[in-house]
């Protein structure tokens, strides 16, 4: 038995750190740039290890009957990737992946593309690489025993609590953040009504094209000032958080959602933060 769960966490282990080295090198040549992926510190990505798991043991009868192993891989992945998008949602208010714009798909948790090829990975981890992991994974249980998938236990158990407080810390932030946005909205508020009755004297009075431009211009202006407020009344990103918003660049921030582009604000602000 201690060998069984020993060979699992080794499994797990292995194919997180395949598919962070997957979502990594994608993201990368996607954005023009290295993106280190993964919500986790480590190089690796639990979701791919939980995911091959699964099929690697609740579907093993069918390994043989390259339909069925296509079929089953692709639900469980598919299902496994709707539930970790809908809890992450509602734990952290924030949108790690969005398929809005990809066809077939539903809430943007999942797409009928998407999770066909998953399924073809499936297939192709099942049928090709497996048999290459499973001689690295005894290899490694007959050189070392427990040693190697303890330390691995404990290090991802380490790795997890701390990410897992980085975020809540994020969150505690972003809550933070947008109390200052509805202060400087309410304030804002207060300044359109003045700035409403001046505008209509000047539509009134004829102002001529060089004044509404001279008008924008001070717009922006105090549209800067009140940016600049609201950065100095902000803490700088913590490393964690910081890297997160980094390595999803199309993440969303429910708590932000009535700002346009906030992932992008904040770490703009985080920037020229000193």
């Amino acid at each position: 038995m201690t060998k069984f769960y020993s060979e699992v966490i080794l499994f797990f282990f292995i194919y997180s750190v395949m598919g962070w080295l997957w979502e990594t090198i994608y993201c990368s040549l996607k954005a023009g740039k290295f993106i280190y992926r993964g919500f986790l510190i480590g190089p690796y990505c639990p979701i791919y290890g939980f995911g091959i798991i699964m099929v690697l043991y609740f579907i093993e009868p069918f390994h043989n009957n390259l339909i069925l192993l296509y079929i089953f891989s692709t639900i469980i992945v598919t299902l496994l990737e709707f539930f970790t998008s809908y809890f992450l949602e509602k734990i952290f208010h924030t949108t790690w992946w969005d398929y809005h714009n990809v066809p077939f798909n539903i809430q943007g948790r999942i797409a009928l593309p998407v999770s066909a090829f998953w399924g073809i990975g499936c297939v192709l981890v099942v049928r090709v690489i497996q048999p290459f992991v499973i001689k690295i994974v005894e290899m490694l249980y007959n050189s070392f025993g427990i040693i190697i998938p303890s330390v691995i236990l404990c290090l991802m158990a380490v790795d997890t609590v701390f990410s897992l407080l980085n975020m809540f810390s994020l969150q505690n932030f972003l809550k933070d953040f947008h109390s200052k946005l509805e202060g400087q909205a309410k304030n804002l508020k207060s300044s359109l009504k003045v700035r409403s009755q001046h505008f209509s004297d000047f539509i009134e009075l004829e102002i001529n094209k060089k004044n509404e431009l001279k008008e924008k211009i001070r717009e922006k202006r105090i549209h800067e000032k009140e940016n600049l407020e609201l950065k100095l009344n902000t803490r700088k990103l913590k490393f964690n958080e910081r890297r997160l918003l980094n390595a999803f660049p199309n993440v969303k921030l429910k708590r932000l959602s009535e700002l346009k582009n906030p992932r992008d604000l904040l770490l703009k602000l985080d920037k020229i933060k000193k």
